[in-house]
């Protein structure tokens, strides 16, 4: 009962602003269009950083940033590379001041209205886990979108965690930052379940985002590439477990019969 309090709550505010301030999308892609590209993407994270505070704020989240000294000040070729809890981490993401990137989101996200024209307006590359054929076309796409110093995020879990743990990162992921030579930026979002998937709580719930050291891929051999999902998988695992408890953070057991 609380949980639908909190989404409903939250939806009442919420969904008029989506709704509201989508009257710019049209604006955006017309600017893009006429090459005012610069324009285009200052409305653009005007607007999306707007929403996501509201949305923060509406829903029941008291954002902490940690590491945010990591987060590159200078152009370059970035990959931001973390655990995967709930839908709200991609709104986390974009929490932090001067942080515009891009998504690697699945395809599913394509048929959401007003989210897809968002994403569309920021270029995002949209995954399909049932195709390998499309999956290896995102990950040049991403890598293509890297290189042009475009800063993207993958989540290498493949899909939201449902019990809470910090799954195997997939190998296939990190190819769109190595293949480029990029840097990868590992993140920790601790506290968006709360929030949403289990908000049982109309309390404000708190959400952490931490950015860790960057990791320079370049010039890397074939052993430091093979280890490093592992590698940053073990760096996230360690700064997940030193963030603060959450109350109502739920760790479920993991069957086989969940796979």
């Amino acid at each position: 009962m609380l949980k639908f309090l909190r989404i409903l709550i939250g939806a009442i505010f919420v969904v008029p602003l989506l709704v509201v301030t989508y009257v710019l999308y049209p604006v955006v892609m017309l600017l893009k269009r006429n090459g005012h590209v610069k324009a285009a993407e200052g409305i653009t994270w005007c607007t999306l950083r707007f929403l996501v505070h509201a949305i923060m704020f509406f829903f029941g989240a008291k954002m902490h940033i940690v590491g945010e000294q990591n987060i590159p000040k200078t152009p370059g070729k970035y990959c931001y590379i973390g655990n995967h809890t709930s839908m709200f981490d991609i709104v986390a993401l974009m929490w932090p001041r001067g942080m515009k990137l891009s998504f690697v989101g699945k395809v599913e996200v394509s048929r959401i209205p007003i989210v897809r024209g968002w994403f569309k307006a920021i270029d995002a590359v949209y995954l399909d886990r049932k195709s390998p054929r499309q999956s290896i076309k995102a990950i040049i796409d991403g890598s293509r979108m890297i290189e042009a110093g475009v800063p993207m995020n993958i989540f290498p879990e493949g899909t939201r965690s449902k019990d809470g743990r910090i799954h195997e990162f997939k190998a296939g992921s990190f190819k769109m930052v190595t293949r480029v030579g990029g840097t990868i930026i590992p993140i920790v979002c601790k506290g968006p379940r709360t929030v949403f998937e289990d908000g049982h709580s109309l309390l404000r719930r708190p959400v952490y985002l931490e950015f860790l050291e960057p990791i320079e891929t370049a010039g890397m051999g074939d052993e430091e590439l093979k280890e490093l999902p592992q590698r940053v998988h073990d760096l996230v695992q360690k700064a997940y477990d030193e963030l603060p408890p959450i109350k109502g953070l739920v760790i479920r057991e993991h069957h086989e019969s969940d796979s």
